[in-house]
């Protein structure tokens, strides 16, 4: 059994895929799913923009058409934080479908009273207020700041991990945030460092999402077991 998390961008120079991979390794276990991290080669290359999203949205709603009738294929992960094919999906499967976007904000709401933003790439305030507005989060969302890097600057740790830093010093300080939630996929590895260099709490957006979908396998395998018995 098998939870597929789908990175919608066909850009491979980012890392990206290989980086949700790592990030996932604590799901290892003899009695957990397999977690698949896969790029999808007909997405966009590269989702920074509305746009780009909505260009997305095929390639994920196929993929998730074409695995969710194999027996062996659990759920699916969205690894993409503006959701994008997520909601039309679930319309097609009764597999858990899960947004990254979704999970980050459950997660946020549930760690801290009012929570920041950061995402990668320039320009991302405007999508990402519509996103907070229509996941109807906005009194809880203290603000929002970009580290105006390109995804391919996600090679470069040491760069990304200063932006970060600044960035969330200043949700903090500046915004009144207690909790930053990262609002892009494969930025795992700064969690620990940032935690430790705010004092704040730190939210990957994509085991929260994994962890739903594994929520949802629980439950459907208690009611069978329920019905089982009755």
């Amino acid at each position: 059994m098998e939870i597929q998390v789908l990175n919608p961008s066909s850009r491979t120079d980012t890392g990206i895929t290989e980086d949700l991979q790592k990030s996932l390794h604590w799901l290892q276990g003899p009695w957990m799913p397999q977690v698949r991290c896969l790029t999808l080669e007909d997405g966009p290359c590269g989702i920074s923009t509305a746009r780009d999203s909505d260009a997305a949205a095929p390639a994920v709603i196929e993929h998730i058409e074409r695995e969710s009738g194999k027996a062996d294929v659990a759920g699916f992960v969205v690894a993409c934080f503006s959701d994008p094919g997520v909601f039309a999906a679930r319309g097609i499967t009764k597999k858990p479908v899960v947004g990254i976007g979704e999970a980050g904000f459950a997660a946020a709401l549930a760690l801290g009273d009012r929570f920041g933003t950061i995402s990668v790439s320039k320009g991302g305030l405007k999508k990402l207020g519509r996103q907070v507005r229509h996941a109807g989060v906005s009194s809880r969302h203290a603000g929002h700041r970009d580290l105006g890097l390109d995804y391919g600057d996600l090679q470069y740790p040491d760069r990304v991990m200063d932006a970060l830093r600044k960035m969330a010093i200043a949700l903090r300080n500046e915004d009144g945030a207690d909790v930053v939630l990262l609002a892009g996929a494969g930025l795992a590895r700064y969690v620990p460092g940032l935690m430790a260099d705010t004092g704040m709490q730190v939210i990957d957006p994509v085991p929260a999402a994994v962890s739903l979908v594994l929520g949802q396998l629980q439950q459907l395998a208690y009611g069978h077991e329920t019905d089982a018995k009755d």
